[in-house]
């Protein structure tokens, strides 16, 4: 597909949605306290039925672990080198340093990457975007918070990790789909019913409520922003796609994991400054930077 067709689409028809909560935040025709409200719903209830339904149907077995290793290999010393860069460069406190470097390495695989690539590549096609979903809501979600718990408290015991897991509901609905993938039960059709007529408003909801909470972004001229924003766009694929060759992971999985690799940041690592009391303006203008960049990427790549 060439890079005008991908552009215009899908990849576009996806990211208005984002940018008209962007246009209609800034218009101050829906407010911030009911974006976070909308934002809230779309967390707590749409995005853990779209993932159960997401993981109950993905052929786990056919998860490549090689491929896994490598992708979180490159993601580990992206991390590493986003929270160096932030720290002993450009003098940012710890927490918020960790929260850049992981804007750096997490894309915006499910609301964004996904459903472009199901349009790009087909439903058949796209194990290795779901394999990069399980990655980065179990392993890199996981490991930074702990590191933010350790930051506050000193330590991270197992029981604050679980109280975590437990108020989660996302995560809940990744455990279970994911066992009911493992066992291979089937669900009842009435299930199936509800959970493709609820699941698909997760990424538009998701999305409009996320552009309106951006609308409200205030820009600076940051080092350290524009650093994150070159590592999640350009190094963070970029190392994907060698590595999954030196790996001799198959041509058309590597394809589709770098093309998940070159979305933009996601939403999460927002939500964790919120949620941690970490300053968040320079977050989330890489949140806005790579949305808007990420559709000169991700065109390339399609």
């Amino acid at each position: 597909m060439s890079f005008l067709s991908a552009l215009g689409d899908p990849i576009l028809p996806i990211f208005a949605i984002l940018a008209f909560g962007y246009v209609i935040g800034r218009a101050g025709k829906f407010d911030l306290a009911a974006a976070r409200t909308l934002n809230w719903f779309a967390m707590t209830v749409l995005v853990p039925i779209a993932v159960f339904n997401l993981l109950a149907h993905a052929p786990l077995s056919e998860l490549s672990g090689r491929a896994l290793l490598i992708y979180s290999g490159m993601q580990a010393a992206l991390f590493a080198l986003g929270y160096q860069l932030s720290r002993r460069l450009f003098g940012i406190g710890p927490a918020e340093a960790v929260l850049l470097a992981y804007a750096g390495i997490f894309a915006n695989t499910f609301f964004y990457t996904l459903p472009i690539s199901r349009l790009l590549f087909g439903p058949d096609q796209i194990l290795p975007v779901t394999t990069v979903v399980v990655l980065d809501s179990t392993v890199s979600f996981a490991g930074v918070m702990i590191v933010l718990q350790v930051l506050n408290q000193g330590s991270a015991s197992p029981m604050s990790i679980l109280r975590i897991f437990a108020r989660t509901p996302a995560l809940l609905a990744i455990f279970a789909g994911m066992m009911l993938a493992m066992v291979g039960i089937g669900l009842p059709g009435a299930v199936e019913t509800f959970l493709d007529f609820n699941g698909v408003a997760a990424a538009p909801v998701a999305l409009f409520a996320l552009g309106v909470i951006l609308s409200g972004t205030r820009f600076t001229l940051d080092g350290a922003v524009a650093s994150v924003v070159a590592i999640k766009l350009l190094a963070l694929p970029a190392v994907v796609a060698w590595g999954l060759w030196l790996g001799g992971v198959p041509e058309s999985d590597a394809r589709v994991f770098t093309f998940a690799a070159a979305g933009p940041a996601g939403a999460m690592a927002l939500s964790l400054s919120v949620l941690h009391g970490v300053p968040s303006d320079r977050v989330a203008q890489v949140l806005v930077w790579t949305s808007l960049l990420t559709l000169l990427t991700l065109a390339a790549l399609a």
